[in-house]
């Protein structure tokens, strides 16, 4: 796992390891290299900005541009959690360190955003040496008067944040705030042109626009996964709706890219985002309600819907005459005035196959995607897996049943225990099912251009890299494999073929490790380590590994019975969470802490435990 250190505002560096990578970062002064602006505030809510939430502005800033400083390294498969994963140590001055480094909102960060970039958190708030900037040197274009909202939303000028700004305006009658982060022109430009247009179509009093331009100064980015990106768009949603008297921000985010399954093995960690995954959602929340003191909340109204569905949305709503106005592709750099769409990027096949699955072709030409979708030649494209795998992912779906589903993909479980008003049976059916109709979807899609280009498919006259092709001139759909491919998800799947969960105590730090960087402290620590001496000795003796009686461990804990079973509930559905994600083990409910009645408890016999060192050469 690769090393970073982060000093922030001026602070020193303070990592001891030998082969850390140090870079500075900067919000104010001479030495500043991150750009923070947030445009088109009024003036007189300022005043509803404290200090503390200044120091989020600079935090979230700072962790985004750490971000895309800190490259990943290579994308070989057999280096997926090594060269991909990455310890982020960030040093930062604040103006109220105290409340910073508490240990609930510390826990919360380091966890939330761990699990958003599928990297290492760590952070050292300290108390600034040097004055700050005023408030005021973060907010262009201050306006006079007041103005009122309903609702807080994130606006990126895509399919989904358009659509739920419609929605909002037009089908609930609520005025909005739109906040729209933008990191190049062009992006600017696409929010400000559908802003406009949705003013000329007479919401203009309905609607309030908020741009924010958060940038590396003076620097190239070289990593582009920028998986951070989304706890920078909460952080600014929840400042502004702070301005606004608000407790409430919206992401309108479809549910396919919220829970953004990995269509191929080699789509992994880092590779697969998680950007508005229900933990880390539930993780801004937490965050966000320790700042402000009470109950945040972080909709996301479209978690149940695909794209297709959220298309429908425009569309009933009688806008879909802006939707080819609406911008979806991952690669600004490449668009010309003429074609926004690389066609070749997850983002351009996901919106492409939406459209055309709500039979909204006709609205958006083909000529607006650089690569046809369906009959475009990708033999050059490096990305031409991509297209073939995500039609295989589909049509596996489509299949298997639920239960299939949940093997193949197990990293449905790291959600399942997020939805406050759901059992994770039924937050699971309504998993599956919004993936099911997601997948006839893109299949319908295949049907509907096999009948428009039979004749060229018969004839042979289809580009050989074009989807249609790769797809239907065989008996059945195999994606290109890369260079060497073979080998190394062979290799690749005989280390995940029966996956074991290791772990090591750390007695010193009170601390229980996992691969990944991830372990368990305080009560979960006291927990675990009152259970390992029948563990350890058991398995030194080749033995069954005892069970501990349940009034007898609830003592040596000093709690109740009831507060141990809620304890080592909590403790279970946090392991089998994270190790799904992090390590492909799908736990069952007794395959961490396992309980047998009458008996007590015990650690499940099939963990192993190790040595620290051994877990981090696990890593490298």
């Amino acid at each position: 796992m690769k090393q970073f250190e982060f000093a922030c505002g001026g602070a020193s560096f303070t990592c001891a390891y030998a082969d850390v990578q140090r870079l500075t970062l900067d919000v104010q002064g001479a030495n500043r290299n991150v750009n923070l602006r947030i445009s088109d505030i009024s003036r007189s809510m300022l005043g509803n900005v404290p200090d503390l939430l200044l120091d989020l502005l600079e935090i979230a800033a700072y962790i985004y541009c750490a971000d895309q400083r800190a490259s990943r390294g290579s994308e070989k498969l057999t280096l997926a959690g090594s060269s991909w994963r990455r310890s982020m140590h960030f040093t930062i001055p604040v103006r109220y360190p105290e409340i910073w480094s508490g240990a609930e909102l510390n826990s919360a960060l380091h966890e939330t955003l761990s699990f958003l970039s599928d990297d290492s958190y760590h952070f050292s708030f300290v108390a600034a040496a040097d004055p700050f900037v005023e408030k005021m040197a973060y907010f262009d274009g201050l306006l006079d008067g007041v103005v009122e909202a309903d609702e807080i939303a994130l606006f990126s000028g895509g399919i989904d944040s358009f659509a739920g700004a419609v929605e909002t305006i037009v089908d609930h009658g609520r005025k909005v705030v739109l906040v729209g982060h933008h990191s190049a022109p062009k992006v600017f430009s696409i929010q400000k042109e559908l802003i406009a247009k949705l003013g000329e179509a007479g919401h203009a009093n309905s609607l309030f626009y908020v741009s924010v331009n958060i940038t590396n100064t003076g620097v190239e980015a070289i990593e582009s996964t920028q998986r951070s990106r989304s706890f920078l768009y909460a952080s600014l949603a929840f400042v502004v709706a702070r301005m606004f008297g608000k407790n409430a921000i919206t992401f309108f985010e479809n549910g396919i890219v919220s829970f953004n399954l990995p269509i191929a093995r080699d789509v992994l960690g880092s590779r697969a985002t998680r950007t508005t995954h229900p933990k880390v959602i539930r993780g801004f929340e937490r965050i966000f309600s320790l700042l402000a003191g009470e109950r945040i909340d972080v909709r996301t109204p479209y978690i149940w819907l695909t794209k297709k569905e959220v298309v429908e949305r425009i569309l009933d709503n009688s806008f879909g005459h802006l939707l080819p106005r609406t911008v979806s592709c991952a690669h600004p750099r490449s668009w010309t005035t003429s074609v926004r769409h690389c066609g070749a990027c997850s983002q351009c096949i996901d919106r492409r196959f939406a459209v055309l699955a709500a039979d909204a072709g006709d609205l958006e030409p083909a000529t607006d995607y650089a690569i046809d979708l369906l009959t475009g030649d990708r033999s050059l494209d490096e990305k031409i897996r991509m297209p073939v795998a995500y039609v295989k992912f589909c049509q596996t779906i489509l299949d298997s049943g639920k239960t299939q589903f949940m093997v193949n993909n197990p990293q449905v479980a790291s959600a399942l225990n997020y939805f406050p008003d759901l059992s994770c049976d039924l937050a699971l059916d309504q998993i599956w099912d919004m993936h099911h109709r997601h997948a006839a979807g893109i299949l319908s899609v295949l049907e509907g251009g096999l009948r428009q280009y039979s004749s060229a498919l018969a004839r042979n006259t289809l580009p050989p890299g074009s989807l249609l092709s790769l797809c239907f001139s065989r008996t059945h759909i195999e994606a290109p494999p890369l260079e060497d491919y073979d080998r190394q998800l062979g290799e690749f799947m005989d280390r995940l073929a029966q996956p074991v969960c290791e772990f090591a105590v750390d007695l010193d730090a009170k601390r229980i490790w996992f691969r990944g960087d991830y372990y368990l402290d305080g009560a979960n620590f006291r927990l675990v380590a009152a259970l390992i001496e029948n563990h350890r000795s058991a398995k030194a003796r080749l033995v069954e590994v005892p069970f501990t009686r349940t009034v007898k461990l609830a003592e040596k804990l000093e709690i109740d019975e009831d507060s141990l079973r809620q304890q080592v509930n909590r403790l279970r559905n946090e392991v089998a969470n994270r190790l799904a994600v992090d390590q492909g083990i799908v736990f069952q409910i007794n395959d961490f802490i396992e309980n047998r009645q009458r008996e007590g408890y015990r650690l499940a016999p099939a963990l192993r435990e190790v040595t620290r060192a051994d877990l981090s050469r696990a890593d490298h």
